[in-house]
This record gives C-alpha cells, structure tokens and sequence, in this order.
C-alpha cells in the first residue's frame, strides 16, 4: 500500500504524499503498481458523466479540468518536450538537450494543439466506460514503452530508476490485462482500440530508440497521452 501510494503521489496531484516516507527501495518496489494509478485517475473522469450536464462541450470542459488538476499535466509535459527534441531532426545529444528544455517550441505547440483538439473532441463522444479505461490503458503502454526499451540518458534520475526497474514479461502481462479488460468492458471496439494502442506504443518505442538511443521520462509521457488520444478516437468511431 505504502508503495502504491508513493506511485500515486508522484503521478497525480492527489495529496497522498504525506503519508509515506520516499525511499529508492519503496520506490522501486511501488513501479510495478503504476498502470494501476490509471484506475484511480479514471475515477475521477466519470464523474461528469454522472452529472447529467446536457450541454456537452460544458461536459467535455469539466473532464479535460479535472483531468489536468489531478494529473498536474505531468505527462503533457513530456509530450511537448519529446515533440521538440524528436522532431527537430537534429543528432541525439542536441535531440536530448532540447528535450530537457523547459520551453516549448513550434513542434511541441502543435501537438499540444492537437491534442487539445483531440481530447475535447473525443469526450464528448465516447461514454463513461471509455474515460474509465483510457488512463490505464496510457499507463500501461507507457509502461511498455519502457519494459522494451533502455534509458537514453547517461545520467541518473527518476526516469532512470523507472525504466530499468521495468521488465518486459510485467509489461507483456499488464498488456494483456489492458487488452482483455477492454474486450470485456467495451466490446469489440475496445480490443480494437486496446490493440491498436499496443501497437502504436511498440513503433514509437522503436523510432525513438533511432533517434535517441532509448527512453526517457519526457517520451514515455509522449507515449502515455498519444496512446490515450488514439484509444478515445478509436471509441468515438464506434457508432
């Protein structure tokens, strides 16, 4: 529990922290539990659902607020930083100093236009079950890009002790979870999305690892909320 509460405290805004010590030990401990943040995550993003708002844009609004207060847009921000450096076509080490770039540049503001487009789009759309599900599915296949890959980094830090405190047969088994949770809960449409978030989290892993060698903490966000924008697309056809 202590562990699953320290995940918590450094992937969400929930005030959990104070109620466990941090330790390397706890924290490596605690890894594996990550993908079950998600669940946590999705709970908060029905409850707009519930309140029965007849105007859905005012529905899409209040998802995409509480998505972001409770997540703190951790991973958002490794979304612009991966979309600065991976697109810059530049070498690796300028590729991993622009990433650690607190600025956003041209590339990460059009994917965060996009994916602000995307998500307010989508969650109009898609019904509860689907918002439920799709933070777990963006931790699992974060957790996967990392079970597959290596830390890009020569340096240490929390993005190295998350990637190499993940292995591929966990990753493999949390994928496999994901996937038949969404057949169960969504049908056909939700192995179709699962699936295809699977297989867009293995090229990504892939053409990062082309460009910088590995995975970091800013990548696996970009992972995360890209693999969440394609399961909720994937829902939102499904009429």
């Amino acid at each position: 529990m202590n562990s699953f509460l320290l995940m918590l405290s450094f992937f969400t805004r929930i005030p959990v922290g104070n109620h466990v010590n941090y330790s390397n030990e706890r924290f490596n401990k605690g890894i594996v539990l990550f993908p079950l943040t998600g669940f946590v995550v999705g709970i908060f993003l029905v409850a707009p659902k519930f309140l029965n708002i007849s105007i859905k844009p005012i529905e899409a609004i209040f998802i995409i607020i509480l998505y972001l207060l409770i997540t703190g847009a951790i991973h958002i921000d490794g979304l612009t930083d991966s979309l600065d450096g991976l697109l810059s076509n530049r070498d690796q080490k300028r590729i991993l100093e622009i990433m650690k770039d607190s600025r956003i540049g041209t590339f990460g503001a059009i994917g965060l236009i996009l994916y602000f487009l995307i998500f307010y789009t989508t969650v109009q759309i898609v019904d509860y079950r689907w918002l439920f599900l799709m933070p777990f599915v963006g931790k699992v296949t974060g957790f996967l890009a990392a079970g597959v890959s290596k830390y890009a980094r020569g340096e240490g830090g929390m993005g190295k002790l998350f990637i190499e405190g993940i292995s591929i047969w966990k990753a493999m088994i949390y994928s496999l979870i994901m996937v038949v949770l969404s057949y169960l809960i969504l049908g056909t449409m939700g192995l179709m999305a699962s699936l295809m978030a699977l297989m867009f989290t293995i090229a990504m892993a892939k053409w990062i690892y082309n460009k910088i060698g590995g995975m970091t903490g800013d990548t696996i966000g970009l992972v995360i909320e890209v693999s969440q924008c394609i399961f909720l697309l994937i829902g939102s056809m499904r009429g």
